[in-house]
């Protein structure tokens, strides 16, 4: 791998376009905060917003997670949009062949076992937890306006899991207060606390962890075998709404997870499809059967949880449900002051943000200078960006040889959408004299 000085100067040699990882700055727009992708739902409780979500989030298939449930990592699925995961904890012992065998919870915490992603047996996919926990840290500080829900479905210990978030440097946005009433995303947000985790066994000892279906969370059934009719049949969406667990201590104020995928069942195991998953997370089925659910249980699902998030449009059906419009809104910093000399080539680098809720199409980045200083404008094409991405756009200037004075410099960053202007002073040198004797 290159060094970050490595990669610059690649690129002020070839002029080259640098991408780099995905993540977006605060979201500014004409002064209006933007919360989970749109103002609009900032003045919402947790308990009144619906969050893309997705099922068995660790079991991924660019992870070579064997039988998996998604396409892509946690990571991956927030870049697209994903903001409720439901994972599954572990302690695991590393074997000689490269695998991960789990181990009793009992046995993990008395040995202090590595604390791993995996799906009932960590043989078939293992993600170790404190680097993966980590990545979602990275994403929330560089995303500071996106709120979260995570359900553990918890084989660790509540200390162990505490310890895990705290080595991630995730603690600090984990989420304290009550379960209800909740607080609106604004305030979430305003305290930093932007994290909910919830565990489906044991949350004992650890003040900010709260048990989900004997506390804040209810749901629908999740068993749906073989025939994607049983979430798609207008006929049969009343059923799949029905009560399972969390009802009973349920409140109005309790948060409501619709899940929301077909399983291939046979004799030996339930695995998950993609070809089900192209029929059912379908932006339409989606929304119908949420406000099938929201007829029988009286509230509107908060969290679509699929399989192959990515595949369908689960985030479009959570913006139709939230009555907000996806859209893609390009952002840059505001670039500095520039001292060059005539004759030089120039390397001006560019960080771009998709900072909406949709993606930005032919994306293209122009630097400009007044034609006195440079013959020509520096351009590259970052085609599409993916919502909550962030590029950077290497582009190489040639100052012409006996330029002189100053000017200013204009980078315009175009799309389908209004484009985005930056300007910054430029100064012009003298070039170096070549001393002769």
């Amino acid at each position: 791998m290159l060094s970050l000085r490595g990669k610059l100067f690649a690129a002020l040699f070839f002029g080259l376009l640098l991408i780099v990882p995905p993540a977006t700055a605060a979201a500014s727009r004409s002064g209006e905060i933007s919360c989970n992708g749109s103002s609009l739902l900032c003045d919402r409780k947790l308990n009144e917003v619906v969050l893309p979500g997705s099922h068995n989030s660790m079991s991924a298939k660019e992870l070579g997670w064997f039988n998996p449930n998604q396409t892509y990592s946690i990571p991956d699925q927030l870049k697209r949009g994903a903001r409720a995961m439901l994972f599954d904890t572990y302690y695991g012992n590393p074997q000689p062949n490269g695998q991960v065998a789990n181990v009793t919870k009992a046995v993990g915490k008395a040995n202090g076992s590595p604390l791993y992603l995996c799906h009932v047996s960590c043989i078939f996919g293992a993600t170790a937890l404190i680097p993966e926990l980590r990545k979602i840290a990275d994403f929330l500080k560089a995303n500071p306006n996106e709120v979260l829900v995570f359900v553990n479905e918890d084989k660790v210990d509540p200390v162990d899991f505490d310890g895990a978030l705290d080595s991630a440097g995730l603690l600090d946005y984990i989420y304290s207060g009550t379960t209800g009433p909740w607080p609106t995303l604004a305030e979430m947000i305003a305290s930093d606390q932007r994290v909910v985790v919830l565990a489906e066994q044991d949350a004992a000892g650890v003040p900010w962890y709260h048990e989900a279906y004997d506390g804040p969370l209810r749901e629908t059934p999740y068993s749906f075998n073989n025939e994607p009719s049983l979430l798609t049949a207008p006929e049969q969406l009343s059923e799949s709404c029905r009560p399972n667990r969390g009802e009973v201590l349920a409140t109005d104020g309790s948060l409501f997870l619709m899940n929301h995928w077909i399983s291939t069942a046979t004799p030996s195991s339930f695995e998950p499809n993609i070809e089900y998953a192209k029929l059912v997370n379908r932006k339409e089925v989606l929304v119908e059967r949420a406000r099938a659910c929201e007829q029988r249980r009286g509230f509107l699902p908060n969290i679509l949880a699929v399989d192959f998030f990515g595949t369908g449009d689960v985030v479009g059906a959570a913006n139709q449900l939230n009555g907000v419009a996806a859209k893609a809104t390009l952002r840059s910093s505001r670039l500095k002051p520039i001292v060059v000399r005539s004759g030089q080539r120039r390397l001006v680098s560019v960080l771009v943000n998709n900072d909406g809720d949709a993606p930005a199409r032919s994306v293209r980045v122009c630097a400009s200078l007044p034609a006195k200083l440079a013959p020509r404008p520096a351009c590259v094409t970052l085609g599409e960006m993916l919502a909550g991405e962030r590029a950077a756009a290497g582009l190489r200037l040639k100052i012409k040889g006996k330029a002189e004075g100053s000017g200013v410099l204009k980078v315009t960053i175009s799309s389908t959408g209004r484009p985005v202007v930056l300007k910054a002073n430029i100064k012009i040198r003298p070039a170096r004299q070549v001393r002769t004797r």
